[in-house]
């Protein structure tokens, strides 16, 4: 088991008090297909490789610039980091050497029954998005849109579309109306998304024809923590307050999430749950509204900042892993039946 002075002493050979440490930040997680190995980037610039069964650190990879995503290929040979220099890095996991690199990729979306990779380009004179032989780097495909402010990306089980929610701007074709009485505050949240005169665009881009369609929606999200899509609408997770479906054609419906404060949330990858945090507090919400909540309690971090999760994903199994703002990392099994919590240094 690591010691308090074994935590203390790696923080001051990096440089940094434990103060200081609290500030850094866990931005991505990525568990291997086999449920062996997590992979964990942050703010320190650091990869860190961690074993699923002990939680410890059995490896570190030193990275020039921020990495904002990491992804497991579909069968665990390759390993892909887009940092915030906007560039993807292909790795064959065996030895972490480079396989490929592309550039210009502002998010991206791995699909494992295809093997390839939807890059969002915002870089050029058009806003673009690339498919990407995974294995490969090869461009199979891509499809420009103008410039729209291409903001969030969904991409279908098979890579053959994606569904796009642009940036939002002001609009005069929404006409100012008195909020009506007796509302709940999820419906006033709903009936100011429609009459706050902002409005987005959901774009449907389809690879195989190589075009796009876009429609205008009154909805708008700010710094999403989880994008999927559910059927064929795009779910975008926020808060209870602006976490919504949005279908192709613009139509949308606020998503009713149970709680009216949190810091982030999540959905399981049956579509079951949903995962709501406070601090490192976890709630799991039926997603079909039956059944009873459930709730984990993790231990506080003591004499440091407020901490709470900011990076979440889910093993084969169940397993999920959480990262905060204090990095440390959170495992909770497929039991649900208690929280795991280590530093990671």
């Amino acid at each position: 088991m690591r010691s308090i002075f074994s935590f203390a002493a790696a923080l001051a050979l990096a440089g940094f008090s434990a103060g200081a440490a609290h500030a850094q930040t866990i931005e991505t997680i990525s568990v291997s297909p086999d449920g062996k190995t997590v992979l964990v980037g942050g703010s320190n610039r650091t990869v860190y490789t961690i074993s699923a069964e002990t939680m410890e650190v059995t490896g570190r990879r030193y990275v020039p610039q921020l990495v904002r995503q990491i992804v497991h290929g579909a069968i665990g040979e390759m390993v892909f980091f887009r940092d915030d220099a906007d560039v993807l890095t292909a790795y064959k996991v065996d030895g972490m050497t480079e396989a490929w690199q592309v550039s210009d990729v502002d998010d991206m979306v791995y699909d494992a029954p295809s093997r390839v990779i939807a890059a969002l380009d915002k870089h050029f004179k058009d806003d673009s998005v690339r498919l990407l032989q995974a294995s490969t780097g090869e461009q199979l495909a891509r499809v420009a849109m103008g410039k729209i402010k291409a903001d969030l990306i969904a991409l279908e089980p098979g890579a053959g579309k994606a569904l796009i929610l642009t940036g939002y701007t002001k609009t005069d074709a929404e006409q100012k109306q008195d909020e009506p009485t007796d509302l709940t505050k999820l419906q006033k949240a709903d009936f100011k998304q429609k009459t706050d005169g902002y409005v987005s665009n959901v774009v449907t881009v389809d690879f195989v024809a190589g075009s796009f369609e876009m429609a205008e929606t009154g909805y708008r999200v700010s710094y999403p923590k989880a994008v999927r899509l559910d059927g064929d609408k795009m779910m975008v997770l926020r808060t209870n307050m602006d976490s919504m479906l949005l279908g192709p054609d613009g139509t949308g419906e606020l998503i009713d999430l149970g709680e009216d404060y949190f810091n982030h949330a999540g959905i399981d990858a049956k579509g079951e749950s949903y995962i709501l945090s406070k601090g490192v507090e976890l709630r799991f919400v039926p997603v079909n509204g039956e059944g009873a909540e459930g709730l984990l309690k993790g231990d506080r971090l003591r004499g440091g900042p407020a901490e709470w999760i900011t990076a979440m994903t889910e093993a084969s199994d169940g397993t999920l892993y959480f990262g905060t703002n204090a990095y440390r990392l959170l495992k909770v099994g497929p039991t649900r039946g208690k929280i795991e919590i280590m530093p990671i240094y």
